[in-house]
């Protein structure tokens, strides 16, 4: 009896593990140009997530920060990044000049948040800067999410 029942909570374990995808969480924002001072000043577009803040630069640099909620007793793995185009007032009808890239990677658990910060650089946001007006926050998690 107990070996059966020691054998349906590894089964149950597993099972469950199993069922343990990947979770994106994704929003829209719209950029605000921030600064182009000239000379040697980078034009910089600024992006307002909530509690999620990002800029980029015209140079192709871009940098992300803020807050990512885990609410799940288990653990996850998240990652922080994001993905910028051009589109409508509101950020509608948007076309993404390249993939979500990740700055940041870490693992959270039992319920708790961290503050993700990472930058990279977006040689399609350099060659297309002028004419983005939008980002996207993109949050993965892969393991026990929310």
């Amino acid at each position: 009896m107990t070996l059966r029942f020691c054998l349906s909570i590894v089964l149950m374990i597993a099972i469950n593990s199993a069922l343990a995808g990947e979770e994106v969480r994704v929003l829209s924002s719209e950029g605000r140009l921030s600064s182009d001072l000239g000379g040697t000043q980078a034009a910089r577009m600024d992006f307002n997530f909530g509690t999620t803040r990002a800029w980029l630069l015209d140079d192709g640099q871009w940098k992300i920060e803020g807050d990512v909620i885990h609410r799940s007793g288990f653990c996850g793995t998240y990652q922080l990044g994001i993905q910028f185009g051009t589109g409508s007032p509101g950020c509608a009808n948007v076309r993404w000049l390249s993939a979500p890239i990740f700055a940041t990677k870490r693992l959270q658990c039992n319920g708790a948040g961290a503050f993700h910060s990472g930058s990279n650089y977006s040689f399609s946001a350099k060659q297309s800067f002028d004419e983005i007006n939008c980002a996207q926050r993109v949050i993965k998690c892969k393991g026990k999410c929310n």
